[in-house]
């Protein structure tokens, strides 16, 4: 089947990201209900996800450092935060629960830069562009976040080309993509994507250290294995710093006389949450198979032995009155084995057919949550013909050849007849010879009547020997997380900003819907670094 590829050469930036939210219900999570009301109310779930602020305030710390602006999380959020607040004449301090920022993906689709543009992209509709990525969104997205985006990440990406990254000889790669099959729906835009990493590593190492430097150049200060655990408020309600422990377990109070940025991540590694906001078989999935990881590199190792994605940030500023999205909350989950197999015939562990091969695994993981045993892989079944299958997202040299030599990396099988190769992956020889049959039938009629995969890429499961590969779905991160407005500041149950807490990254809500989605490669850290961006600009601007 060829040289072992690395998927990560070839899906670089465009699948790991931070960010895609859901739009959701406006209980406030200040004051959660007790369990008497819980009970009474059965959209009120009474796991005590949010608990209790520690008991600690500002006059108890053993030490106060003081700033116009805080930030807690030093990855893109973060240092797009730090950097722009800097750059509206604020102080900084930025703290960083590790010893190193959590970082991955070595793409942000950023929309129509100069920079772009010069490097031969083409310009874009930024309507047309909205009503996709909303669409992708189920409808269920903030668009004032997206137009953020779509308005102003060009302008964003020319600044720090100018300012930050040519300085440091880490300008972007520009990348032109290869063009799906004309004949496909227009659901992939690949033009948007700018890769920060000349080795081709999956990490977005050297651009946040990037960023690193310039800040600490620029007068910010970086306290690592540093953990927020509580904001400070003044009797209205403004907050006016948070409280945290420093790397000796020491209680130190960071005093903002502007604001703070929360940029501290996910939410996926903590079960009461993930019990609360999940429906039952997506909780099921993100627990069992969680593949989350903390680094990216290893030169950005896990220094703490907190969990990384407890959802610190989202709890405090809720105890600070803010509210959640709690509808379909957006997650990260796919495959890690065979992804780039768009056409073969996709079986369950039943051996049944049960989805359209054709619609990323981005996109329909939410089927493998659902099937009947709660396993996290498929079988894809195929002949030993040439058919020439699509790639599932734009992306140069991904071609047959390529896509057998990373599918050659998962658990796979081969047998000259379906009856042996369905005793090799435990299904019923039977059932999957049926299901082979129909899945023929449909490829020689020319139409998919069962779930309205393309004609063009139906290729029948006829030439001996046969091959099953195993592929394996693993969840990767929670993006949801609270109600904020069009400056990035966090607001309460009514939409009442809360004065001085600003929110970026994978704490923000109602941003995508209720998943990861695909129209354009490296959203999900544009958003971050595009609002992270004006966190900062805004909290900087506060009198």
């Amino acid at each position: 089947m060829g040289t072992a590829i690395n998927r990560r050469s070839f899906l670089k930036g465009s699948l790991i990201a931070t960010g895609a939210l859901a739009a959701g219900s406006l209980a406030g999570c200040a004051q959660p209900k007790s369990p008497e009301d819980a009970a009474e109310d059965p959209g009120q779930s009474a796991t005590d996800w949010l608990g209790s602020a520690p008991d600690i305030e500002a006059e108890d710390c053993a030490s106060t450092q003081e700033a116009d602006v805080i930030v807690v999380g030093s990855a893109l959020a973060g240092v797009l935060s730090a950097y722009s607040a800097i750059q509206g004449g604020a102080s900084v301090i930025m703290i960083e629960r590790n010893g190193a920022p959590h970082i991955s993906g070595s793409g942000i689709g950023f929309f129509d830069s100069r920079y772009q543009q010069e490097g031969g992209q083409p310009l874009h509709d930024a309507q047309v562009m909205m009503h996709k990525v909303v669409n992708e969104g189920n409808l269920r997205v903030d668009t004032s976040l997206v137009a953020l985006w779509a308005y102003h990440s060009g302008e964003i990406l020319d600044e720090l080309e100018e300012n930050v990254l040519q300085p440091a000889g880490l300008p972007g790669t520009i990348s032109l993509g290869e063009p799906l099959d004309e004949r496909d729906l227009d659901q992939y835009e690949s033009q948007f994507h700018v890769d920060f990493d000349p080795e081709g590593n999956d990490s977005l190492e050297r651009f946040v250290y990037t960023f690193h430097d310039w800040i600490t150049e620029h007068g910010g200060t970086i306290s690592f294995n540093t953990c927020a655990r509580k904001l400070v408020q003044d009797e209205d309600g403004r907050v006016t710093g948070l409280i945290a422990t420093d790397e000796d377990g020491n209680y130190v109070h960071y005093q903002a006389a502007k604001g703070v940025i929360m940029c501290a991540g996910s939410y996926g590694g903590n079960a009461a949450m993930v019990d609360h906001f999940c429906y039952p078989s997506m909780a099921e999935f993100v627990k069992r198979y969680n593949a989350y990881n903390a680094k990216a590199s290893a030169t950005a190792p896990v220094t703490t032995d907190e969990v990384m994605d407890d959802g610190i940030g989202h709890r405090m500023m809720c105890w600070a009155g803010a509210i959640m999205e709690e509808i379909d909350p957006s997650y990260q989950a796919w495959s890690v084995d065979s992804y780039s197999f768009a056409a073969p015939l996709a079986v369950n562990t039943q051996g049944r057919r049960f989805m359209n091969e054709c619609i990323s695994s981005l996109s329909t993981s939410f089927h493998i949550m659902e099937q009947p045993d709660h396993s996290n892989y498929v079988w894809q079944i195929l002949g030993s013909d040439d058919f020439d299958m699509p790639p599932l997202l734009p992306i140069p040299g991904m071609n047959r050849e390529t896509m057998d030599a990373i599918a050659a990396n998962s658990e796979h099988y081969e047998a000259d007849t379906i009856e042996e190769l369905a005793e090799k992956i435990d299904i019923d020889p039977i059932v999957l010879a049926e299901t082979v049959e129909r899945y023929n039938q449909l490829c020689e009629q020319g139409r998919d009547d069962d779930f309205g995969k393309a004609p063009w890429h139906l290729n029948p499961v006829n030439v001996p020997p046969y091959k099953a590969f195993k592929e394996n779905y693993h969840f990767y991160g929670m993006s949801s997380g609270v109600k904020v407005n069009n400056k990035l500041q966090v607001v309460d149950g009514e939409w009442n900003v809360i004065p001085g807490l600003y929110a970026a990254g994978n704490c923000v809500g109602w941003r995508m819907g209720s998943g990861y989605q695909n129209v354009i490669p490296g959203l999900c850290n544009a958003y971050a670094a595009c609002h992270g961006y004006f966190a900062g600009k805004n909290c900087a601007a506060e009198s």
